[in-house]
């Protein structure tokens, strides 16, 4: 008779790591270390989210909301954000709430603080002392300019980091025709802290690695901005190595449009086209079935083309316009020629691609219903990423970890809470 065994879901990739999350305790929203921990969280490590009670995180109070109806279980970000994670909540202002943080840090991997050193020491939960108390902790600082740097306690932000970094300024590349009234804009949402937190949790993974091989914790310091700093595609190796008087650097000091790259109108809406280079010019000649124009002696020659890039783009121009957005991204793309259609938000959560891949996954959680929001950053075979749990409610966790975990009674935990320590 055959044997049926009980199914497992197979192990995630972190199984077995202890993270702690601290909140960030600026009035600003700094998401940094919400998605850090939601990048170990979503490959199988156990979060500990930590919120203040009664208000909980930030991101808490920024939507997008259901119905347009301001609900701090129910938001868009915290949904996404906070993914199987527990939660409980501490007042760390409290003697008593940092006695119990302390109680979660014995026993875990990696911290995550979003914190200015400032207000750590006076808490007492700055990386010194947290590395003193607890050896084989990594403890990762996420600030805005680096726990160590002279402006360690300046207040920064996704708007400042992306404008020091130099993403700004080049924000829109090779877009601009009127310096003058065109500034620099900001980016959409707050890709800053996403990256930050991005680079504080591969630089926690490194660290992981490090205390393999030595069996102590250490100090991990990343800085939004010179997370954003890395992000500036080729502009650093070009300002320190290239010369002043070549093309290439002077079109990176500028931000003026110089050759044909840029967002064009088509049949149905717009495309990204870019026939900036020689290969592909030639391969945008193909795409467009050699339209005569193109054969032009003063377009020969790359510093022909940028000089005549009105020419060039009334040209283009009118081949898109009896193009749509998926014809002309077919014919470019088989030439090899960057092209891609400019998506709204509709069109992306339908686009093809991303529904083969099964990008996009159905959630259901306790207090907001169906949910839909973006899934695997990359897939695994053998530890695949999943949603064990939904974003947590404030405190849900607190009987779970404070009175089953670290063994307070109900009587102690009903005081806490009435006090507010939790």
């Amino acid at each position: 008779m055959a044997r049926f065994e009980e199914y497992r879901e197979p192990q995630r990739a972190l199984e077995g790591l202890k993270v702690v999350e601290l909140p960030s305790l600026d009035t600003m929203p700094f998401l940094a270390a919400s998605m850090a921990a939601k990048s170990f969280g979503d490959m199988g490590a156990e979060v500990i989210k930590v919120e203040p009670p009664r208000i909980g995180a930030l991101e808490r109070t920024l939507g997008p909301f259901r119905d347009e109806m301001p609900d701090p279980e129910t938001g868009g970000l915290h949904l996404y954000l906070n993914t199987n994670k527990l939660g409980v909540t501490l007042d760390l202002a409290r003697a008593r709430g940092r006695e119990l943080l302390f109680e979660l840090l014995a026993s875990a991997d990696i911290v995550f603080n979003p914190n200015r050193p400032a207000p750590n020491e006076k808490l007492g939960i700055d990386w010194r002392t947290l590395v003193a108390r607890f050896p084989k902790l990594i403890v990762v600082s996420l600030t805005f300019f680096g726990a160590e740097s002279p402006y360690k306690n300046v207040r920064g932000g996704d708007l400042v980091a992306t404008h020091m970094s130099g993403v700004g300024f080049e924000t829109p590349w090779h877009q601009v025709i009127d310096p003058p009234n065109q500034p620099p804009l900001k980016l959409g949402g707050r890709q800053s802290d996403y990256l930050t937190g991005y680079t504080g949790a591969a630089a926690a993974m490194c660290a992981l690695y490090g205390r393999i091989a030595n069996g102590t914790g250490q100090h991990v310091d990343v800085s939004q901005w010179l997370a954003m700093i890395g992000m500036v595609r080729p502009n650093l190796g070009f300002y320190s190595h290239e010369s002043h008087e070549a093309a290439a650097y002077k079109r990176l000091g500028v931000r003026v449009k110089s050759a044909g790259q840029w967002v064009y109108p088509c049949k149905d809406g717009w495309v990204s086209f870019s026939a900036g280079t020689e290969r592909f010019w030639q391969g945008a000649k193909k795409a467009m079935e050699h339209p005569e124009w193109m054969d032009s002696e003063l377009l020969q020659t790359v510093l022909g083309r940028a000089a005549h890039i009105d020419m060039i783009e009334a040209g283009l121009i009118d081949w898109l316009s009896t193009h749509t957005r998926a014809e002309a991204f077919e014919k470019a793309q088989a030439e090899h020629v960057p092209c891609f259609p400019v998506h709204s938000p509709a069109d992306v959560a339908a686009n093809e691609q991303y529904k083969a891949r099964r990008f996009f996954i159905e959630h259901d959680h306790p207090a907001a219903r169906e949910v839909r929001m973006p899934g695997a950053p990359c897939k695994f075979s053998r530890t695949p990423w999943r949603i064990v749990r939904g974003a947590p409610r404030l405190g849900e966790h607190n009987r779970k970890i404070f009175g089953e975990r670290i063994g307070l009674s109900e009587t102690e935990l009903a005081t806490l809470a009435a006090e507010r320590v939790i």
